[in-house]
């Protein structure tokens, strides 16, 4: 059996938090599972956790029909996130006919330090339909 992409979110820890309408929020808890060798959130689960939450946020601002493909991630490391959570917070930064920018913040919690800044691009498509 094979999860899928919701299951394993759960599985890693994902959740969404709440925020303002124009943002959107995810954390991430620092548990043994998700942590490198010198105990800080492995850095490609903190690149998950900014496409997830630019993604969450892209997809509110596209007609029905219509989604999104990831097509370009930057991300500056700036502190390891060792205890407490990881909380992103993705805020639109430009929407435009066939690409959406999202920038993405991740604070620690509960001390509110930045430990990463993300831009994350987004190009517009038309949704696959879905098959059996």
């Amino acid at each position: 059996m094979t999860a899928n992409i919701f299951e394993l979110f759960e599985l890693i820890g994902y959740r969404d938090a709440p925020g303002s309408a124009d943002e959107a929020v995810v954390e991430l808890p620092v548990a043994p599972h998700v942590v490198n060798t010198n105990g800080g959130l492995q850095g490609g689960l903190l690149a998950t956790l900014v496409d997830t939450a630019a993604g969450k946020l892209a997809m509110r601002q596209l007609p029905s029909g219509h989604s999104v493909v990831t097509s370009d991630l930057n991300l500056r490391y700036l502190r390891p996130v060792t205890d407490g959570s990881a909380r992103a917070v993705a805020r639109i930064v430009h929407t435009g006919k066939r690409s959406i920018v999202i920038q993405v913040d991740i604070f620690t919690v509960p001390d509110n330090d930045l430990a990463v800044i993300a831009t994350v691009s987004f190009a517009k498509i038309q949704a696959k339909e879905a098959t059996s």
